[in-house]
C-alpha cells in the first residue's frame, strides 16, 4: 500500500503536510548555513528566502489545522517514499561553488516532488475531503514551481556551470 493510500484522514494528512514544509525549511536553512560558511552569500540568501516561504506555507497548513487533533508522529514513523520528505532537497546536489540558478533548480525539484506527493494523495486517498485538499495543495505547489521558473528566467547566471575548484574537497574512502 502506497503512502498516498495510507493517508486516510484529514488529521494525518495535515500532520504530514506540516512536517513536509517544516523539513523543507530546515533543509533550506541548513544549506544556507553551508553557503555562508563557504562565503557564498548570494546562494545563502536564496536558500534563506526559500526557507522563509516554506515556513509561511507550514503556517498556512497549521492555520487550516486549527481545531484538529493532529497525531504525534515520530520522525522515524513518517512513511516517506524516500528517507526524507518530498520537499527536502538532496544535500548531495549542493556544492559550495554553486550559483543561484543551481540553487533554484534544486528548489524546483523539491516543488515538483511535493506536487507529485499531493497529487498522488488527491487521487488515492480513501477520504474525499483529503483528496480535495490534497488537490488544492498540489495546485499550490505547481504555482510555487512556476514562480521558481520565473526567478530562474530572471537569474543572470542561469546557464553558467560551477566555478572551477583547483582543490576540491576530498572524502576519505
Amino acid at each position: 500500500m502506497s503512502l498516498s493510500e495510507k493517508i486516510c484522514d484529514m488529521d494525518t494528512f495535515l500532520a504530514y503536510s506540516i512536517a513536509l514544509e517544516e523539513e523543507a525549511a530546515e533543509r533550506h536553512d541548513e544549506l544556507a548555513d553551508m553557503m555562508e560558511v563557504h562565503n557564498n552569500p548570494e546562494v545563502a540568501k536564496t536558500f534563506r528566502k526559500l526557507a522563509h516561504f516554506s515556513r509561511l506555507h507550514a503556517q498556512e497548513v497549521r492555520d487550516r489545522a486549527t481545531g484538529c487533533n493532529l497525531p504525534a508522529i515520530a520522525p522515524w514513523d513518517f512513511g516517506w517514499e524516500d528517507m526524507e520528505g518530498p520537499e527536502t532537497g538532496d544535500i548531495g546536489e549542493v556544492n559550495y561553488l554553486m550559483h543561484t540558478a543551481q540553487a533554484l533548480r534544486i528548489a524546483m525539484g523539491n516543488e515538483k516532488r511535493a506536487h507529485d506527493f499531493y497529487d498522488a494523495i488527491g487521487r488515492d486517498s480513501p477520504d474525499a475531503s483529503v483528496r480535495s485538499l490534497a488537490a488544492e495543495f498540489a495546485e499550490e505547489e505547481r504555482e510555487h514551481l512556476k514562480l521558481l521558473e520565473k526567478w530562474l528566467e530572471e537569474c543572470p547566471n542561469q546557464d553558467e556551470e560551477m566555478d572551477y575548484d583547483p582543490d576540491p574537497p576530498h572524502t576519505p574512502e
